[in-house]
């Protein structure tokens, strides 16, 4: 009775030791889990927010080249290359920029995505400039036109010229910035040691402009 006792034994603890050896696991794969879910939470939502952030930049570049498609056949001049500036081009191209993101500024009833600018801190700017013989100037003489006065252009005069040589022909060319502070749309805490709130997000489109092209 005894011997056959012992042998029961024997047969039961290796499925003993198994059962044991299963719960070990699955409580290993549980800390396992619980202390790289943050990080996996934190990855997704970065993600997430880095996708939403993309579409809102590709927004602004979008808005950028229509604008500067459109103002590229206008003369930002009043009376032939050099002359008093025409403000209503300035402004009209600026505006275009301003309207593409929120259509709400030109269709009241419009209720699609927005991306309206904060008059107090982003901005459009929108610069001439007249390359003869490789150096460049720039107009308004005055200073970039800036529909906010917010930021600086991301371009000179000299950085523009660096673009030509002394024997390169004379060309105009229209630039067209957007300056724009983004905002987390998540807007999650965890994300902030990671991205600026807000965030500055510049896009901008160099667009040839024939009225701009100093005489021979």
């Amino acid at each position: 009775m005894l011997k056959k006792f012992l042998t029961t034994l024997q047969i039961l603890n290796p499925l003993a030791k198994s059962k044991s050896n299963l719960r070990k696991t699955k409580a290993q794969s549980l800390v396992e889990f619980a202390i790289t879910l943050p990080i996996i939470i934190v990855l997704l939502s970065g993600v997430v927010e880095f996708g939403f952030a993309l579409n809102y930049y590709l927004s602004l570049l979008d808005a950028t080249r229509e604008a500067a498609r459109f103002g590229s056949g206008s003369d930002p001049f009043m009376s032939g290359y050099g002359s008093s500036p025409n403000t209503n081009f300035y402004s009209t191209v600026a505006g275009m920029v301003a309207s593409s993101l929120d259509p709400k500024m030109r269709i009241p009833t419009y209720e699609g995505r927005r991306i309206p600018l904060d008059s107090t801190i982003d901005d459009v700017i929108v610069t001439v400039y007249g390359i003869n013989n490789g150096v460049a100037t720039q107009f308004p003489t005055t200073g970039p036109y800036k529909l906010f006065g917010n930021q600086n252009s991301v371009f000179t005069a000299t950085s523009i010229q660096s673009q030509f040589t002394s024997s390169s022909p004379n060309a105009g060319v229209l630039v067209v910035e957007v300056h724009y502070n983004y905002r987390m749309v998540l807007n999650l805490p965890w994300l902030s040691p990671f991205v600026p709130n807000p965030m500055m997000m510049r896009s901008y489109t160099i667009m040839p402009l024939g009225a701009a092209e100093p005489p021979n």
